[in-house]
């Protein structure tokens, strides 16, 4: 430890010369000057360390001592700083290529995305940028992996699932998109059938001869419209097509509460950054301890890397987000509105595009334990037709035995 308080003060090896050079030990002793590692050369001349002082002081005390010095080894950092004061340019260029050299290893290089269409792929690049991942950007500012996840998982309905993984400075983002089956289309001579119970409102045929009319009553695969036109004795098949709207009916049941507590985000956050060395930990950017009364905290690690190494440096990156917490208290009339309102989203979610809820009817509502139930029917006018095909030689069989 005192070898190492040397070097970073620097001193001086040195030859003692004179008739009594003992003379100068005690003079440097007596004015507090540090001396080490004495040895006597012979009769006149003494060899020693000396702790780099004024070089008045020195002369005056070899002066009094009557003696003369010989530097032999100037040592430590204030010598060391004077050789790179003398290289500045080498010593500069040398710096520069360090920290060029650090930033290129802590950069993202590629950004690999899988199992995507181009379409959805530039979505996600948009979306990667957003974030701050992208060919050329720095490393360290990239959120974590997970949080990369969670921004295209939130934007992207369009997709199964997504995985961001790092490997180097290789970020891979593989994408599972959703695959929905192809409707059989049925060709050839069909039918048009009931798909479910219902009150026939209005037809719509394209092609193919209707067997029902307004304001009829159908059952569950019931012909509608029937792909064979013409007489016993003359007709023909063909394909069907066209639209059979019905009044149908659904019941469904919920509960909302009374009084919800809600927390969202004002929008508000405030990054600190900070420099981890093992156990400890400089602060770079950000020196309030606590921004915000309410907040959510994210904390980032990421590890500065040299070359293939990764350095025990850690850049931490904390947001604070702040909060809010709402409590809501609804009427009857309130909460009964939103019930609906999420019964019928939730329906028309299950039914075909062009339906459309004429009317909800509330058969039951009543308020237990701070709930709001309801027991609710739905008035729905949809297209009820389905495709079926017909099996054309089982019909011509039939009409054969049919009495003339």
């Amino acid at each position: 430890m005192r070898h190492l308080l040397y070097r970073t003060e620097g001193y001086l090896r040195a030859e003692i010369i004179g008739a009594e050079p003992e003379r100068f030990i005690r003079i440097a002793l007596r004015e507090q000057i540090r001396i080490w590692n004495i040895m006597r050369t012979n009769e006149t001349t003494l060899t020693c360390s000396i702790a780099l002082t004024d070089s008045n002081a020195l002369r005056m005390m070899l002066k009094e001592s009557k003696c003369r010095i010989r530097i032999l080894e100037k040592n430590g950092l204030p010598f060391y700083l004077r050789k790179l004061k003398l290289r500045l340019g080498i010593t500069a260029g040398l710096l520069f290529f360090m920290l060029l050299l650090l930033i290129l290893s802590n950069m993202v290089w590629s950004v690999r995305i899988d199992g995507a269409d181009p379409k959805l792929t530039d979505q996600i690049r948009n979306i990667l940028r957003q974030n701050h991942l992208y060919e050329g950007s720095l490393d360290l500012f990239v959120p974590d992996t997970s949080q990369l996840e969670n921004a295209l998982s939130t934007k992207l309905t369009k997709v199964t699932w997504i995985g961001v993984s790092r490997k180097g400075t290789t970020y891979r983002i593989n994408v599972v998109e959703k695959k929905y089956p192809n409707p059989k289309e049925v060709s050839g001579p069909r039918n048009l059938v009931a798909a479910k119970q219902a009150v026939v409102q209005r037809l719509y045929v394209e092609n193919g001869q209707p067997l029902v009319e307004s304001d009829q009553f159908v059952k569950a695969g019931q012909v509608l419209v029937s792909g064979k036109i013409g007489s016993d004795e003359s007709f023909k098949f063909v394909s069907s097509r066209g639209k059979v709207i019905g009044e149908t009916w659904y019941r469904s049941e919920a509960q909302i509460p009374m009084t919800n507590h809600y927390t969202f985000y004002t929008g508000k956050d405030y990054n600190r950054y900070q420099l981890k060395l093992w156990n400890m930990t400089v602060s770079l950017w950000g020196f309030k301890k606590q921004p915000f009364k309410a907040y959510d905290l994210e904390t980032v690690r990421k590890p500065i890397r040299f070359l293939i190494w990764r350095t025990p440096f850690v850049l931490l990156k904390q947001q604070y987000r702040q909060t809010k917490q709402v409590t809501r208290q609804l009427t009857v009339a309130q909460a009964t509105r939103d019930v609906i309102e999420s019964l019928e989203k939730k329906l028309l979610d299950h039914l075909p595009e062009d339906a459309k809820i004429l009317n909800t009817d509330i058969d039951d509502k009543k308020i237990v334990r701070g709930q709001l139930y309801l027991r609710t029917h739905q008035v729905v006018h949809e297209n009820i037709a389905v495709p079926k095909a017909i099996n054309v030689e089982k019909e011509k069989k039939k009409m054969k035995k049919k009495p003339q």
